[in-house]
């Protein structure tokens, strides 16, 4: 029989600990299993009561870096709540807008879930006071068009009659051709050809009427039109009603109760608008349908996770009860990881909510090799007791290595800057240390009280992986070319790998929100996210908004500033002296007489005549001489008819034109509280600062239109802030933070390992599954396409970790022998189970709707199944060919002799000693009281 432990060696410290401490657990059972329970229900009641959720992704950030300090300073002063948004499609305008202003007024009903209801921006208010929105320069002009007609509007009607008009313009014109000559037109002159123009227009077709008064200026008409403006894209196919909803309780579907609510209201409105498509989408709904998908598909995990790991103890070791002994010990370290949340961190946010999936695939290992090793010693000893002695002291030094190099992976998150990372780490590592405590001293003490009962006499028997493993170590040499090559082979694919940054890539399939999000980027070229830029007063903030719309990168912007318009002090006065000049307008003109049609045709003539004069007169002289003409060839009567219907028309279009002015004419200025309260609150802070919201083009979710809307748009404001450079600088902490976490974990399992084993060259070892089984990892994703991203990048400290714990157990399995290795059978069953249970537990997760859990479960499974190839295969294949030169064991038992204090184990590259000596460590494990069987 070759391979075994040596059974004459004195106990190392840390296993005399190990048998000390064991001994006291065994000794009082049932006060250790009441102990565990009290603190679990203890840990759990504290936890219910004190825990905190935080599910906003600005919880995620340091607070002390920079773009979370601007962050902050915006919610500061605007508020941190993030619109949600419905969202209207229809054929056109004429669908869409009343279906808008009925959403609109359910939800306003529903003040107690949601505020700030916007669909719309009505400017009723804005109109009376319209003047102000017009230049000094217009204004100056319609005041002097006012005076002019004041005496018209005042009384004198007659003013209007054609052919005074006629003749009153034919003077005019003389007189300023005598001042100015015939070189460019005078001002009357423009006068007489409108008043001709439309007289033509009047009498060549009756009922078309032609204005002979000046236009007004451009911006007039625009606002002579306002009442409301909506949010529509699209050329109106596209709606959207913005609001606010009203906080909720804290937990990770807190605003369920509103998102709930408000997809019941959109959906009763689209059963009375089947013309229409109606949705729901924004941040905090796309947060909300990401924490609620994510938490039932934990759920689930954690159920499948759970009864899989349970199914694999059984299948493994060949019984049920240590199975449930192993798990029920498990759920005890869970609650006190619950309890540890809570005292450490007091919240768990939307990174942090997975530890209770990890601790079911890796907490569950420390109890698979306590039950390995119990087993192999139970075949030797009747005493529960004395076999869980033996086990303890012989196994929990690596299995207290092992949780120590996965908790070192996980808690050196904890010096990232990236916090949602920092607090996973610290959350699981800790929790990770409980559950190793819970199943080196309870699960024992549950051993003990059930394995001594009558009927639990029988032991089960594991499945022998040790011989499956048989055709791999007896060509060790080819086994080790033959994967190694295999592994540079797979590592090819490290050129291939990517990285994802576009958070909607991670977001579960099929949600409305996310859905939403990508058609309105592909219909309208932007996101719903935009940028976020504060000014001080109204002058700095229109200048930057001038800059901003100089980028390429930017598709629009909105602000409420320009609302308010400038150069008051200038315009007041003018707008002043035109409401009290229209002040008591008559309703409407009264009849005007008519000239008789042959005294009009000689004011005509006359002006044709002077018009003439001039080189730019032609038009005007030709209007005239049709004007003239179409009198000649009208009967009387018809003449008087239609010149009667165009000076009413005159008059009446004057008077309408006096009392939208006069309408428009209020001398105060606009002021915010002319605007919604739901609009302002959105773009004017608590101390009067203002917001200016930046859109960019294209999908701002892929990195490369993000990162050249966040360089552009920081060019013009370097303080700007918004979710889109929260989510660029978060996505690039959070990797840089993973990538930290690796190096610190790397670096301190390296000196856990070394202090564990006193010897470079075992430490090495221990850690080479881990480092081809990296490779292998990370070529296989680059080959099959499998990107990482901010959700499954956490895989690399927990890889870090999990890969190494199979080789501290080879390697210890290694030392506790004499003669040619030969991997032990417990050894074997243990590693293989441990990672089965690894897989399951995360490989759970692949069947979550979110894309970012299953990428995660998927690179965690392909990782561990790597590492654990490589240790059960590569790392025995290279040990029995580095131990071919030590001598075989005597039948006796005996394995070896056990090496002075100052002996190295001697492999066969290295001079044998004067005495044959067959190698042990230093110090080696408490045997089992008969040999065991070996590998091989």
């Amino acid at each position: 029989m070759s391979g075994g432990r040596n059974p004459h060696h004195k106990r190392t410290r840390i296993e005399q600990a190990f048998y000390l401490s064991t001994r006291v657990v065994l000794d009082y059972p049932v006060a250790t299993v009441a102990l565990a329970v009290a603190l679990s229900i203890a840990a759990l009641l504290y936890s219910n009561a004190y825990i905190g959720y935080r599910t906003s992704r600005s919880d995620l950030v340091d607070p002390d870096n920079e773009y979370a300090r601007l962050w902050r300073e915006y919610t500061n002063e605007f508020g941190a709540e993030d619109d949600a948004v419905v969202v209207v499609e229809g054929a056109g305008r004429e669908q869409v807008v009343p279906v808008l202003r009925e959403i609109s007024a359910m939800l306003a009903r529903e003040d107690k879930l949601f505020h700030g209801v916007l669909h719309g921006v009505d400017l009723s208010k804005i109109q009376a006071k319209g003047l102000h929105y017009l230049s000094p320069q217009e204004l100056q002009g319609i005041e002097s068009f006012v005076g002019e007609v004041e005496p018209i509007y005042g009384g004198e009607w007659t003013r209007l009659n054609v052919g005074r008009m006629a003749a009153g313009l034919a003077l005019r014109l003389e007189q300023e051709q005598q001042q100015l000559g015939t070189a460019q037109p005078p001002p009357s002159a423009l006068e007489l050809e409108r008043l001709a123009g439309g007289l033509v227009s009047m009498l060549s077709s009756p009922g078309e009427y032609r204005s002979p008064w000046p236009a007004m200026p451009a911006s007039f008409s625009t606002l002579s039109e306002l009442n409301s403006e909506y949010l529509l894209m699209r050329d109106g196919q596209l709606g959207m009603v913005l609001l606010r909803m009203a906080p909720s309780e804290a937990n990770f579907e807190g605003n369920s109760v509103g998102v709930d609510a408000l997809r019941d209201l959109t959906g009763r409105v689209a059963a009375r608008h089947p013309e229409v498509k109606i949705g729901v989408t924004g941040l905090p709904v796309m947060e909300n349908d990401e924490m609620r998908t994510s938490n039932r598909s934990l759920v689930y995990a954690s159920a499948l996770s759970f009864v899989g790991v349970g199914l694999l103890i059984v299948a493994g070791f060949g019984g049920l009860r240590h199975a449930i002994l192993a798990n029920l010990v498990l759920l005890a370290g869970m609650a006190w990881s619950f309890g540890w949340v809570t005292l450490s961190v007091g919240h768990l946010n939307i990174y942090s909510v997975t530890f209770a999936v990890s601790l079911i695939g890796i907490g569950i290992d420390y109890g698979i090799h306590f039950i390995a090793r119990y087993f192999e010693v139970r075949e030797h000893t009747d005493s529960p007791r004395d076999a869980l002695l033996t086990t303890a002291t012989g196994v929990s030094p690596a299995i207290t290595t092992g949780a120590i190099t996965t908790a070192v992976a996980f808690f050196a998150a904890g010096f990232t800057d990236f916090l949602g990372v920092a607090e996973l780490g610290i959350i699981a590592g800790g929790g990770l240390l409980l559950c190793a405590v819970s199943q080196l001293y309870v699960l024992p003490a549950a051993i003990c009280l059930v394995d001594r009962l009558p009927w639990t006499s029988s032991i089960p028997k594991p499945l022998p992986v040790h011989t499956w493993l048989k055709p791999f170590v007896r060509m060790p040499r080819l086994t080790a070319i033959t994967t190694l090559a295999a592994t540079a082979l797979v590592g090819l694919g490290l050129g291939r790998l990517w990285y994802d940054h576009n958070l909607l890539n991670m977001q579960p399939r099929g949600l409305e929100s996310v859905e939403l999000e990508q058609r309105i980027l592909s219909a309208c070229n932007q996101s719903l996210w935009y940028a976020l830029s504060i000014a001080d007063s109204r002058e700095e903030l229109l200048a930057r908004k001038a800059e901003f719309l100089k980028l390429d990168s930017v598709e629009r912007i909105e602000e409420i500033v320009s609302l308010l318009p400038p150069d008051e002090e200038v315009k007041k006065p003018i707008i002043g002296r035109i409401n009290e000049r229209l002040a008591s307008l008559p309703e409407r003109p009264p009849l005007i007489d008519v000239s008789p049609p042959e005294q009009l045709g000689l004011a005509l003539a006359r002006a044709q005549e002077l018009v003439s004069r001039s080189p730019s007169g032609a038009p005007c002289a030709q209007y005239l001489a049709q004007a003239r003409d179409l009198l000649r060839r009208l009967p009387a009567e018809r003449c008087y008819e239609l010149l009667s219907t165009f000076q009413q028309h005159m008059a009446g279009d004057l008077l309408s034109r006096l009392h939208v002015l006069g309408q428009m004419s209020s001398p105060e200025p606009p002021q915010l509280t002319d605007l919604p309260e739901s609009l302002v609150d959105r773009f004017v802070g608590q101390h009067g600062r203002h917001l200016l919201k930046i859109y960019g083009k294209g999908s701002i979710w892929e990195m490369e239109h993000l990162e050249r809307f966040v360089h552009d748009v920081r060019k013009v404001d370097p303080r700007v802030t918004g979710n889109p450079l929260q989510a660029y600088e978060g996505t690039f902490q959070m990797k840089s933070s993973y990538e930290e976490a690796s190096i610190y974990a790397a670096v301190i399992i390296i000196a856990v390992l070394f202090l564990d084993f006193r010897s470079i060259r075992f430490a090495a070892l221990a850690a080479l599954p881990l480092g081809l089984g990296m490779v292998q990892m990370f070529g296989l994703m680059g080959t099959l396409n499998i990107p990482l991203n901010p959700a499954n990048m956490i895989a690399l400290p927990l890889i870090l970790g999990l890969g190494v714990d199979y080789g501290v157990h080879i390697v210890h399995d290694f030392l506790d022998q004499k003669g040619p290795y030969r991997m032990a059978p417990s050894t074997a069953v243990a590693v293989l189970v441990d990672s089965l249970t690894t897989i399951v537990g995360y490989g759970a997760m692949m069947i979550a709707a979110h894309q970012g859990m299953q990428s995660l479960g998927r690179i965690l499974t392909i990782g561990v199944a790597c590492c654990t190839f490589s240790a059960l295969v590569i790392l025995p294949a290279l040990l029995t060919i580095f131990t071919s030169g030590r001598a075989e064991v005597s039948n006796d038992g005996l394995r070896g002799r056990e090496l002075p204090h100052d002996e190295e184990p001697q492999f066969f590259w290295q001079d044998p000693p004067n005495e044959p000596v067959i190698p042990t460590r230093k110090a080696g494990r408490l045997p089992s009281t008969a040999p065991r069987e070996s590998a091989a």
